[in-house]
């Protein structure tokens, strides 16, 4: 039976090596779409909230500075995948939002997504475990996130 320590060393080791085949992937997904890497994963932020965001909104959930996030997201508007527009509850506030069809490089799983092949295959590794098994898992991935 393993102890603590050399499992907690596996999950260490296991999640480096996850860890650097999501940049080396996500790198690949963002030039296929025509962005750099920082640009899909602030898209991927901004489609993930499912709302329209401000730019500080999306500079707090990047930890981007909010120099660079105005970049970044003047960047995706001239690329077509998002746009802003005056919040309709308080004109002052400008926010941004996905564009129709924009979602195809989110991980939506559509015909076009380029993140459909890998989660294809992470519905077929879920197959192999129980649900409980899978709510371990999720709940040490949401305590593991916010390590910084």
């Amino acid at each position: 039976m393993s102890t603590k320590a050399e499992v907690s060393g596996r999950i260490v080791e296991l999640l480096q090596l996850v860890i650097a085949s999501s940049v080396m992937t996500n790198e690949r997904i963002a030039r296929s779409m025509g962005v750099n890497v920082v640009d899909l994963q602030a898209l991927g932020f901004i489609a993930r909230s499912g709302e329209p965001m401000t730019a500080g909104e999306v500079s707090q959930l990047t930890e981007l500075p909010t120099s660079t996030t105005t970049r970044v997201l003047d960047r995706l508007e001239r690329q077509g995948l998002i746009e802003r527009s005056t919040d309709p509850n308080d004109r002052r506030r400008v926010v941004v939002h996905l564009r129709p069809g924009a979602l195809a490089g989110t991980g939506t799983g559509g015909e076009d997504d380029p993140y459909r092949s890998l989660l294809e295959g992470m519905r077929r590794v879920h197959e192999g475990f129980t649900v409980a098994e899978l709510e371990v898992v999720a709940r040490y991935l949401d305590a593991v996130k916010e390590v910084r």
